[in-house]
């Protein structure tokens, strides 16, 4: 994936979770800079920084590539939730992992976007039970999905609440 699309990617979703997140928060949030480790650094009203690792789902790298490469689908596979949130499990497991390597000077947080365009919203909802509990790396864990791919609602939910 090229620099100035991960770039995109980041600022799009960091846009998308602001806008979720400040519709339910009473200590709202805004971009203060993009970077590197973490992408993004944000501050609340009360001016704690925050900082964000944005990283992106996606049902399996041929899927990625058909996302960004735009390649047409040559064989069909039977695609289940399941294989979509071991994805998810691992993901979080190796943004863990890596973690250790950014600043300590605030908190550090980790948003997901789902990009796989055949498993959203009712899905994950469905399979919670099956997402593996997330460390005490980041703070915070959000996922940010649509429902579905013709649909433009997205859904912020943080991994670390099990409730609804």
């Amino acid at each position: 994936m090229a620099i100035s699309t991960k770039k995109k990617l980041e600022r799009e979703a960091v846009d998308l979770f602001i806008n979720l997140y400040n519709q339910t928060a009473d200590n709202r949030l805004r971009l203060l800079y993009q970077q590197d480790k973490p992408d993004a650094v944000l501050m609340d009203t009360r001016g704690n920084k925050l900082g964000l690792e944005i990283t992106h789902l996606f049902y399996s790298e041929q899927e990625a590539r058909q996302l960004f490469q735009r390649e047409h689908r040559s064989i069909i596979c039977i695609e289940s939730i399941d294989t979509l949130i071991e994805s998810l499990n691992q993901l979080v497991l190796r943004k863990e992992a890596k973690s250790a390597g950014y600043s300590s000077d605030y908190p550090l947080a980790l948003l997901i976007r789902n990009l796989s365009p055949s498993f959203g919203w009712s899905d994950f909802n469905q399979a919670w039970d099956k997402i593996a509990a997330p460390s005490a790396a980041f703070t915070e864990i959000w996922l940010l999905t649509r429902d579905r791919p013709a649909k433009e609602q997205w859904y912020l939910k943080s991994l670390r609440s099990r409730e609804g």
